[in-house]
């Protein structure tokens, strides 16, 4: 009878520590589900990013090209109207207006860019640390 009590007392002890070995596993998995989780939504915020930069890019280089056009523009009225006529010379005026704020929203673009540019390897940075928390 004391043997098989000492049985049933080994089973029960036995069958304690599987099921805690069993709850440690399962909460286990549970973080990594949840650390896959915020990688995925990470990862997304990631790409909305990476798109954000490609339209940003898109519209510098329209900008650009727009300067380039009107430096263009503004060169052939130099030299194809003389210093004297009014018109000419309020065009020209328009035209270096325009030029100076495009070249300001390129300066603003480029600010931008730079900050979205950091923040982008920041979140990066905390995407390794988390992988690497993954795995190990």
């Amino acid at each position: 009878m004391n043997g098989q009590r000492r049985k049933l007392d080994e089973d029960m002890s036995k069958s304690v520590m599987k099921n805690n070995s069993l709850d440690m596993a399962s909460m286990e998995q549970k973080k990594a589900d949840e650390n896959v989780l915020r990688l995925i939504e990470h990862h997304k915020r990631e790409k909305e990013a990476i798109l954000l930069l490609e339209k940003k890019l898109d519209a510098k280089q329209k900008l650009e090209l727009e300067i380039e056009e009107m430096k263009g523009n503004l060169q052939v009225m130099k030299r194809m109207g003389g210093d004297d006529d009014q018109k000419i010379q309020e065009k020209m005026k328009e035209i270096d207006e325009e030029l100076k704020d495009k070249i300001e929203e390129i300066d603003d673009l480029e600010a931008l860019n730079q900050t979205l540019l950091v923040k982008e390897h920041k979140s990066n940075n905390e995407l390794q640390e988390a992988r690497k928390e993954l795995i190990s």
